[in-house]
């Protein structure tokens, strides 16, 4: 008797030489991996093509096992900015009166923004 080699989602799996299956290989198409990571399909392609992010070239189109997606997950993730130290200078700048972006120095005067359009008389 063949050993099984469709998941319950019928999903296809590589199985060991003995024929159970040890752990399923599950490939995704750029459609099913773009709607589990929430993104465009055309994102995912284009990362893919620019060698931004993991993937693997089956039959020329795009597949996605679950590792490259945690990968992508990975290369993708920002993490959060440390706290700031120092803030007595920041709170200094407010008392003295001047925005924080002003420096003691000397500013350029703002000019207009040139018109659009055809002059007028």
């Amino acid at each position: 008797m063949a050993a099984d080699t469709t998941t319950p989602a019928g999903r296809a799996h590589i199985p060991s030489a003995g024929g159970a299956p040890t752990g399923h290989l599950v490939m995704h198409t750029a459609e099913e991996a773009a709607r589990l990571l929430k993104v465009k399909r055309s994102w995912l392609e284009r990362q893919a093509a620019a060698r931004k992010i993991p993937f693997s070239m089956l039959g020329g189109s795009y597949r996605f096992s679950d590792r490259h997606l945690a990968e992508i997950i990975r290369l993708n993730e920002v993490a959060p900015l440390p706290p700031a130290r120092d803030v007595s200078g920041l709170e200094r700048s407010r008392r003295s009166g001047r925005p924080s972006g002003e420096s003691a120095g000397t500013v350029a005067p703002l000019r207009p923004r040139p018109r659009s359009g055809p002059r007028r008389a």
